[in-house]
């Protein structure tokens, strides 16, 4: 059984790739589950300096598109690849 996360808390323990693309798929419908559960109004409602709903649900859109694209190149391109970052602020306006 192997270990994913820096500390205990936010530890997952799989013991497959199986394990974890469950484990992957319930965060998933967790999180569609609670977008779904929001009113449209509820959607642009913010605090000041912080991101609204929209926003937030945006950005997990471009940080998974991003991510695929990174893992993508890091198989093809094992040695040497460089991960390019992104404004993740800039994303979500």
């Amino acid at each position: 059984m192997r270990s994913i996360g820096g500390s205990r808390k936010g530890e997952i323990r799989v013991s497959s790739i199986q394990d974890f693309a469950d484990k992957y798929q319930e965060g998933t419908n967790y999180f569609e589950k609670l977008v779904k559960s929001l009113k449209p109004t509820d959607l642009d409602t913010k605090a000041p300096g912080e991101w609204s709903a929209r926003q937030i649900v945006h950005h997990m859109a471009d940080s998974e598109a991003q991510s695929y694209a990174r893992l993508r190149r890091l198989l093809a391109e094992p040695e040497g690849s460089v991960i390019q970052g992104y404004d993740e602020g800039a994303w979500a306006e």
